[in-house]
């Protein structure tokens, strides 16, 4: 299990060891995940139309707090009897209900008209600009837990647009994207356990294009495994530094605190997926990849020579006996050659 003294530790060497890029990707990141929320927007513009439309209906509503007591005031004597004949007419300057207080129904189906076309502009410029972009950034914090001179180049914030890889990164991040959102609609819990348990996948897009959201999804689900708490608990910890930073203007967390959590975000992933940082060691993964995840991520296999396999269990015979009676390992016979007195042989 992971240190979170120690992740933050890493995060903070990484942010400082290469403090101006990673203060610009930060700041770029920060508002591409602020755009993202396209919806958020549209709903919000939408609440605004309907705060106007509700001030034009109260424009109609009578006014129960006119004080009729001021058109009698010292109007009447004690006999009863007017001492201003002329102040009755006040009575004519009563208010009168007018006009109708329902708006036409087609009032209501152009504003619905009108939400649709900001909510879908709205997610197609996050689905096809800011998610790409996003995956790219955060390749870059990657990189820089590894390489602290690492700038921002077409092998990190381009990744996405590089080799045919954009349609697929699309796809990974928008389908992502809309499985957070219908879980979120079941009531919120939901949909902030879903987005802890798919919380790497930018990560894992960013460092394998070609993935499918659903593998994705399904290796940061392993990777978050026993880790979501944890991880909550880091995001609280830098609540302190993000208050701070409102009393600065936001001028601290756009050049310290934003910074500082996605390098620690990044150093998570590697963390999790036990590889070694400039920062830090190497440490056991928290996944072990087997034969059903992905090719990217499965160990590399590596061809050997055969090996002869001995039977243990087949009876064998005795290494003389294979001697003795192995022709090559006999021992010549002794050929003995007797000579005659005349010195010729036999």
């Amino acid at each position: 299990m992971w240190d979170r003294k120690e992740l933050k530790a890493k995060g903070k060497a990484a942010y400082r060891a290469n403090r101006l890029m990673c203060i610009i990707a930060a700041l770029l990141l920060a508002l591409v995940s602020g755009a993202a929320a396209g919806g958020a927007s549209a709903g919000q513009s939408l609440n605004a139309v309907d705060n106007h439309n509700d001030s034009v209906i109260e424009d109609y509503d009578y006014d129960y707090d006119y004080d009729y007591d001021d058109m009698y005031d010292d109007d009447f004597d004690v006999d009863g009897e007017y001492e201003d004949i002329d102040d009755i007419d006040d009575i004519e300057d009563v208010p009168e209900l007018s006009g109708d207080s329902s708006l036409p129904p087609i009032f209501g189906i152009a504003l619905l008209i009108v939400f649709l076309v900001i909510l879908a502009i709205g997610l197609a410029i996050s689905a096809f600009l800011f998610n790409p972009l996003k995956v790219g950034l955060q390749k870059f914090f990657l990189d820089n837990a590894n390489d602290p001179k690492t700038g921002l180049n077409k092998n990190n914030i381009g990744v996405a647009f590089n080799n045919g890889n954009y349609m697929k990164v699309v796809g990974s991040m928008f389908s992502t994207d809309i499985f957070t959102i219908l879980w979120s609609m079941l009531f919120i819990i939901p949909g902030i356990y879903k987005a802890y348990c798919w919380r790497m996948v930018p990560y894992i897009v960013s460092e394998n294009p070609t993935i499918s959201g659903k593998e994705a999804r399904a290796i940061s689900t392993k990777m978050m495994d026993g880790n979501k708490w944890a991880a909550f608990v880091l995001d609280l910890s830098f609540l302190g530094w993000l208050l701070l930073g409102v009393l600065t203007l936001n001028i601290l967390n756009l050049v310290f605190t934003n910074p500082y959590i996605y390098a620690t975000d990044a150093e998570l992933y590697l963390t999790l997926s036990g590889r070694p940082t400039s920062f830090g060691g190497q440490t056991e993964p928290e996944v072990q990849f087997g034969a059903d995840d992905p090719e990217v991520y499965a160990d590399p296999v590596v061809e050997v020579d055969p090996v002869v396999q001995v039977d243990h269990a087949a009876p064998t015979e005795p290494v003389e006996q294979i001697v003795k009676d192995d022709p090559a390992q006999k021992e010549p016979e002794e050929v003995i050659i007797e000579f005659d007195q005349e010195g010729t042989n036999e």
